[in-house]
């Protein structure tokens, strides 16, 4: 008798465990959860702190430099400053609408995506050099003073991290394209780890666009 209730427990146990759904494909469906993995939030905090260090230098040399703030207020083309907010929200946008139709396994709609987020990349570029090369035309560079100095220094800090960025959605669009679903974890987290690091070069860039083109 003991040995048929214990046999009679092993199957009572087995059976609940086979009909309590699985804890990442099921219940993760709906609880919130962080995107990404540890090593990204890791990345994007150092950077943030970075970046943090240096918009309180650029605060305090504007405090020391008023005059050659002001100068080099009216100097930026704001027009073009908008242009760029516009295609890094639109990227943003366009990433995220991405990794979301990855998890559902829809990768001809991530990929179109992805492809239009890359080109609203491609335009902030262009958009950033035809900035660049206007502002050195008209006399402006690092030398000029201290505002062109932290103008050049930390939009092309914001560049650089846009370029590597651009590279990781590249991999992500071929990644779809290859005919396999990315809808392993591995992979899900990889797409989330470059719509996170996207995210930031928006953050940044929305701070630069008011530091150097709003703020009087």
């Amino acid at each position: 008798m003991p040995h048929k209730s214990n046999s009679a427990s092993l199957v009572a146990e087995k059976t609940q465990q086979n009909l309590v759904p699985n804890r990442r494909t099921e219940t993760n469906r709906t609880a919130p959860w962080l995107p990404g993995e540890v090593g990204i939030w890791v990345f994007v905090l150092t950077d943030l702190m970075m970046f943090t260090a240096y918009f309180a230098a650029l605060m305090n040399e504007r405090g020391n430099h008023s005059r050659d703030f002001a100068a080099g207020r009216a100097a930026m083309k704001t027009d073009l400053g908008v242009v760029n907010t516009f295609l890094m929200l639109t990227a943003s946008l366009c990433i995220a609408l991405a990794v979301h139709a990855v998890r559902e396994s829809e990768h001809r709609t991530s990929r179109r995506f992805l492809l239009a987020a890359g080109t609203c990349g491609a335009l902030f570029i262009v958009a950033k050099v035809i900035e660049w090369s206007s502002a050195v035309g008209a006399g402006h560079t690092p030398q000029t003073n201290v505002f062109f100095q932290m103008y050049f220094l930390l939009t092309g800090m914001h560049l650089l991290h846009v370029i590597i960025a651009m590279l990781v959605l590249a991999h992500m669009w071929h990644t779809t394209g290859r005919g396999t679903a990315p809808t392993g974890a591995r992979r899900l987290r990889f797409f989330e780890n470059g719509a996170t690091f996207w995210h930031l070069t928006d953050a940044l860039w929305i701070v630069l666009f008011t530091l150097f083109y709003l703020v009087r």
